[in-house]
Formats: C-alpha cells, structure tokens, sequence
C-alpha cells in the first residue's frame, strides 16, 4: 500500500478470488502534513466475502487533528471486525446498520477519551463502507464521502455531506455553486469532544450488480464531486485494465495532485464481483440476527497490508441498461 507520512497501520490483508479492497493515502502537494487516515480490512473465506474501508480528514483547525482520524479509522474498524468475527453470518440490515452506529460511536468514544481536557484539539470527519454477504452500508459524519460505481454505468454518490454546502443544496442551491462557496467545507458534523451531537447517517443498499465501492475525503472529490463525472475519471486513469484497487487507489491521489492537490488525499476502494453476490440470502429474515449464537467459523477480517495477489479486472463499459442499486 502506497501512503504518504500518516501510514495506516493495518496488518495483513487476507481476501478471497473476488473480494479486493485496497486504498492510499497522500499528503497534498500544498498541504502538508497529512490530516487523512485509511484503514482497509478484508476476508480470505471462499464465500461470503466481507470488507471494509474507512476514511477520516482532520479539521485544520484542531491541532491533533492527524492523531484524532488514525483513531477515528482504527477504532471504527475494529469494532467492525469485532462485530462481524462474532455474528459473521448476519445478513440481518438492522443488525448490521446497529453494528455500523457502534462502529461510529467507538470511534467517537476513543477520540474523548484521548482528548482528555483537550476539548478543541480533536475533531475530523468519518466514512466507514461495509460490504457483507449482498450489502452495502455506509456510515458517515462530515464530508468525507463514499460512491457506488456499477459496472453497467449506475453511478451514485452514497453519502449525504454534513456541511454548509449540503445545507444550501438542500435549500434548492445547484450543487456547483453551493460546493464553491466560500464556508462550503464548513461542516455540521465531526467526531471530537466538541462535537455538538454525535447522530451518524447510515445508509444500507442491496447490491444489484458488479462494481466499485469507494470512500474517500474531500481532497479527491473536490476535483470531481458529481458521481458521473468522477467515474468518468475513475475509467480513464493511466493504468492497465486489471490494475488491482490499490493501484486504481494510488492512480486517483495522483490525479487530484495533479488538479492542485489543495488538500490531503485518501481514497479507499472495495471490487465486489458476480461470485460475491452469488448465494446470497433473498431476505435477511432467513439469517440469524446479532442477538443469536453465530453458525459459522468463517475467517475473520484482517487489517491492509501490500501482499502480492491476482488483481481483479477494472470495470469497462457496458451494453446492459443500469441495474440501480435498492436502498433497504
């Protein structure tokens, strides 16, 4: 994994033949040090693959930001992972949307208790992606955001910004023109112990096809917000069709750089192919719940790491009509 000076410090990454999850994070070519922090987790089973990918931007404006968002994604993801190794086969959306409000709320936890007295000096945003047995579900707070690219062209961003900007788009404002105000990036919403209430938004989808599922901070969709137009990015990147995510990771980060880098750079990617949607519950009624002994001695998560396997092959264009994606 390529990142600049605030390294993830993830572990061993395991995944199965479908299920790859890769990331980079860099410092922008104006704003150094970098405030943003990755985290990337990922099964090896055969079936049933699960990842998880998570973000965090500091505010500027706190002094810690940088060691508030390498808490805010390790401990958002471990408590995932702890949720997941002990229920792994829940499919149950209320159950799982629960175990990503936890996830969120120990992160939060984690940033006060190290904060101490210090109540201005930790404050950043969060996106934590989930993919688990058909599911997407994406957790945030701030504007750090996440995106579904489908591989027959159904492009969504999947996130709702907590933000000055998102404010004003809400009140008929096109979104070109809010998200270039001046208090644009001013957010509504961040973990820190001056956080005005912590109410994280999360949103769960049913994958209805082959894609992309990406977070990232603000330091990339600054240069491409709208879903359509980072995916145009997304396909036209200097690199080979099968480049594996953490290569289409490094890729985008040297694109923004190359648009101005004005800010730090993160960017988190999980392929979800046809074999990881194969055999999948039709309803989550049929799956035991978070609340039942679990059934199943599937692999846990593990944490990133740069070992050398198959990449998966790039989504191109296709001839079939979009397949959108269902909200649960």
């Amino acid at each position: 994994m390529t990142t600049g000076p605030r390294a993830t410090g993830r572990d061993d990454l395991r995944r199965g033949p479908a299920v790859w999850a890769g990331g980079a994070s860099h410092v922008g070519s104006k704003t150094p040090p970098n405030q943003d922090a990755l985290a990337v987790a990922a099964t090896n089973a055969a079936a049933h693959h699960s990842a998880i990918a998570a973000v965090s931007d500091g505010v500027s404006t706190s002094p810690h930001s940088e060691l508030a968002s390498q808490i805010a994604v390790d401990a958002a993801t471990d408590s995932l992972i702890g949720a997941l190794t002990r229920h792994p086969a829940t499919s149950d959306p209320d159950d799982l949307c629960l175990a990503m409000r936890m996830a969120v709320l120990t992160a939060q936890d984690e940033i006060v208790a190290q904060a101490g007295h210090d109540i201005d000096g930790y404050a950043c945003t969060l996106v934590l992606a989930l993919f688990h047995r058909g599911l997407v579900i994406v957790a945030n707070v701030g504007d750090s955001r996440a995106y579904w690219f489908g591989d027959s062209g159904t492009n969504m961003i999947l996130t709702t910004d907590d933000s000055m900007a998102q404010l004003s788009i809400s009140l008929g404002t096109p979104r070109e023109i809010a998200e270039a105000s001046a208090q644009a990036h001013a957010i509504t919403k961040w973990l820190g112990p001056s956080s005005p209430g912590l109410d994280p938004t999360i949103s769960p989808f049913r994958v209805a096809e082959p894609g992309w599922l990406m977070v990232c901070t603000d330091g990339l969709w600054n240069y491409a917000s709208d879903a359509d137009e980072l995916r145009n990015v997304f396909n036209h990147l200097p690199v080979s069709a099968d480049a594996s995510a953490e290569k289409l990771s490094v890729a985008l980060v040297d694109w923004a750089n190359e648009q101005g880098g004005h800010d730090n750079i993160s960017v988190g990617l999980i392929r979800i192919d046809e074999d990881d949607l194969r055999g999948v519950p039709a309803r989550a009624a049929q799956e035991p719940s978070m609340d039942s002994p679990a059934r199943s001695a599937e692999p846990p998560l593990r944490r990133a790491s740069t070992e050398d396997e198959p990449a998966v092959s790039r989504p191109g264009p296709s001839e079939a009509s979009p397949q959108p994606e269902l909200p649960l």
